[in-house]
């Protein structure tokens, strides 16, 4: 017998003959611990900080049983594998079962192990720690059938809640208790508000911003103590903040910035030959010249010399140094000018070690691409940093590879186009916005925002059908309003699209269908695109990401033609001698994650977009049409493969020029869960289309309709595998069709003719969305 046939007889074996019991190895006088009862609460109230309370309690009493469901602590999944595979193994000496026990067994959750008596004490200091002194929280052992099983109860009884009542701030000296008053209305402590230990923590925060945001450069947040009296008043708390005893002398004054000294070098061990005087600053230097021009380096520090000292200006000056991607050290350092108890300077160092110049890579590489198409490939690339010493990247990557594209489709029929395609590109982004005229030159934003300008040429040849020379050019500007709130905007992005050559083929899909070969001819497409992203904070259990992107094109030369006389819908207006397209496309994406355990979690996005053709063109270019299917997509399904609407292509060499729309729907659900080690599985399931908005004769039922939205989605499930390397994740996807929207002449919903022919096997690298 092959050894691989062995392995899969003995795990059937150990789950069938361990599968008799989930005690028997359990240590004398130990318990299997089967999870929770619902915890019974007395005097439950409503409110919002109840609520709050409630999350903190449950999750100082949670604790999740072998083969917990989605993680939960009150559910269980009726096959207990990996802890059958744990009693098989557990005593095994061999290297088989020592290999079973560690990658697939799990030991059994101990009732000693789950010790309800600390967790009950730590959510009574929960509940102590929100309002309510007098609570109490006990637990009962609940045996069941099996005498080595228990579940356990607790029941959790409030009492009183206790408030804040008088907020008092003494002892600090004139100005700090001058900067407390003046933010009353920003203190956490509110009288008569539910009485948290959060909320005192908070406070104390606050003071060690305010205080260091204006000049207590020495101030620390457990400089200050927190007095609370429970007693005096029953139900209510009485708090008073005041500075410790021993808190520093130089704590207790205001501190101003004084003397201001830059230093500079390329490596840590670098003599300073030279200096100069730059607005107050010291700069210091070797060579004949800074390495880089003052005025870059220092237009968005924030500090000044005879400013009071504020911490948030600090944390803003050295972000904006690290943000320039120029030094490999840079350190802020700030020192008394004296030690007399009277100085009230400090003394501000900056020290800059510069990075290595330049970086290149070369990559080698054999893709598996989310379209189906594999190949081999070579990517130079090429970036000199501070490259007219302002702080600029220039990069420059020369790309090469040669692909074929196989799948199946539904049908049953496959597909091999095989194609090559080199290009060159040439950018360089300055760490700040470069606008005509200075437009957002006081403008402040959250990071410093930078200004990328960029070319390419790319030259794709599809075999058996055409070569395309595409040329692009882009000024693009990326800012942050917040720490949530990223934007990216194109006033200028200019793509040029020329048809070097065609083939008879390729000809005779154009003659047949008019409107691919408006999408596909020779073009300018003058665009204007505006990218908003939304990302939760980090702090939030069940994040959400949210990105929008509108783009236009062709209005403004519209716009130019009908001051001249021409009219609006007026087609084949040019640009050098080449009709320009005329389109608005917007398209957006909402992703949310929901974290149902230890190392699992749900995951759903929301994809849809619009694309509308009008004015110059009747159509707008192939490659801003929406499709689906593929790695990221439907995975059921290969790229191209589905839509628009109830159309199917006559075969799968025309559907990938044919298979494209103007409307987009798509949603995705996938559970991620832990298998073992640094390896998590994955269930999913996806649907979506595309559609046309115009009615198209050479595509039939193509349009979009409200009322036929719903039963045009093309759906799949699936499962896969994923390889977590921390710095890189490896994926394995296995798709299966359920539906499609084209009749195949069997009925139902599930309508795939032959199992075999719905499935769809996909290689990615990083996750789907």
């Amino acid at each position: 017998m092959k050894k691989s046939d062995k392995i899969i007889l003995s795990l059937t074996m150990s789950l069938v003959c361990a599968g008799c019991s989930t005690t028997s190895n359990l240590p004398e006088g130990e318990v299997l611990y089967t999870g929770l009862k619902k915890i019974d609460y007395v005097d439950r109230a409503k409110d919002e900080h109840y609520v709050t309370m409630q999350e903190e309690v449950e999750a100082a009493l949670a604790c999740a049983p072998n083969g917990a469901l989605l993680g939960s602590s009150y559910y269980r999944t009726p096959i207990q594998w990996k802890l059958w595979i744990y009693n098989k193994y557990a005593n095994s000496t061999s290297g088989f079962g020592k290999w079973m026990l560690k990658s697939f067994g799990h030991e059994p959750v101990l009732m000693s192990s789950v010790n309800p008596e600390v967790r009950a004490l730590v959510a009574r200091n929960v509940l102590r720690a929100n309002g309510y002194f007098d609570a109490k929280v006990d637990y009962s052992v609940i045996p069941q059938k099996n005498p080595k099983k228990a579940k356990l109860s607790y029941t959790v009884t409030n009492n009183r809640l206790y408030t804040f009542d008088s907020i008092q701030h003494i002892g600090f000296s004139a100005g700090a208790d001058s900067l407390i008053r003046a933010t009353a209305d920003q203190s956490y402590l509110k009288s008569g508000e539910a009485f948290t230990v959060a909320k005192l923590d908070a406070e104390r925060n606050r003071l060690n911003s305010l205080f260091r945001n204006n000049g207590y450069y020495y101030y620390r947040a457990d400089n200050a103590a927190i007095l609370a009296d429970s007693v005096s008043n029953p139900g209510r708390v009485a708090v008073r903040l005041q500075p410790v005893a021993d808190m520093p002398d130089e704590a207790r004054r205001r501190w101003y910035l004084g003397k201001m000294r830059v230093e500079m070098r390329r490596s840590v061990m670098e003599p300073l030959t030279d200096s100069i005087v730059h607005r107050n600053l010291s700069v210091y230097y070797s060579g004949k010249k800074p390495p880089i021009r003052l005025r870059t380096l220092l237009r968005d520090i924030k500090l000044r010399r005879g400013k009071q000292f504020s911490y948030d200006e600090y944390m803003e000056s050295s972000g904006v140094i690290n943000s320039l991607g120029l030094f490999s050290l840079s350190d802020f350092t700030f020192t008394p000018r004296d030690t007399t108890s009277t100085c009230d300077t400090l003394d501000m160092r900056l020290n800059c070690v510069f990075d290595k110049p330049y970086d290149g890579s070369i990559e080698a590489n054999y893709s598996l691409k989310s379209n189906d198409r594999t190949g081999p490939g070579l990517v130079l690339s090429m970036n000199k940093r501070n490259a007219f010493r302002g702080g600029e990247k220039l990069s420059v990557s020369l790309k090469g590879s040669y692909e074929w594209q196989t799948g199946k489709r539904v049908a049953g029929s496959s597909s091999t186009i095989n194609s090559y395609e080199y290009g060159a590109d040439v950018s360089i982004e300055y760490p700040r916005l470069e606008t005509p005229f200075k437009v957002f030159r006081r403008r402040r934003f959250f990071t410093p925002p930078s200004t990328l300008f960029s070319l390419s040429g790319n030259v794709l040849n599809r075999a058996d059908f055409f070569k395309m020379l595409t040329v692009t050019g882009a000024v693009t500007y990326k800012f942050q309003t917040s720490a949530n709130s990223k934007h990216e905007f194109s006033p200028l992005l200019l793509d040029y699209n020329y048809l070097q050559s065609t083939t008879e083929k390729f000809d005779q899909i154009m003659t047949d269908n008019p409107a691919v070969y408006v999408s596909m001819r020779n073009q300018f497409v003058p665009k204007i695109k505006y990218t908003y992203i939304y990302s939760s904070p980090a702090a939030y259990k069940n994040p959400i990401a949210w990105e929008i992107t509108l783009t236009e094109s062709g209005n403004i030369l519209s716009a130019g033609y009908a001051m001249a006389g021409k009219k609006f819908s007026e087609k084949e207006k040019g640009m050098f001698g080449n009709p320009f397209a005329q389109f608005l496309k917007l398209n957006t994406t909402l992703r949310k994650t929901w974290v149902t355990g230890y190392k699992s979690e749900l995951v759903g996005r929301v994809a849809a977009g619009v694309l509308w053709a009008y004015g110059n063109s009747e159509r707008a270019p192939y490659n801003e049409q929406f499709y689906v299917g593929g790695a990221n997509s439907i995975r059921a399904f290969t790229v191209r493969s589905i839509g628009p609407g109830k159309y199917v292509a006559p075969n799968s060499t025309y559907s990938y020029l044919d298979q494209t729309g103007d409307v987009k729907f798509e949603a995705n659900l996938e559970y991620r869960f832990n298998l073992f080690g640094s390896l998590y599985g994955a269930v999913f399931l996806d649907a979506g289309n595309i559609w046309l908005l115009k009615k198209d004769p050479n595509r039939p039922d193509s349009e979009f309709k409200p009322t036929t939205f719903l039963r045009q989605l093309a759906t799949g499930t699936g499962a896969g595998l994923r390889y977590d390397m921390d710095f890189i994740v490896l994926r394995l996807d296995l798709g299966v069709a359920l539906h499609v929207p084209y009749d195949t002449g069997k009925g139902g919903y599930y309508n795939i003719p032959k199992f075999k022919d719905g499935l769809g096997f996909h290689f990615a690298i990083g996750y789907p969305f």
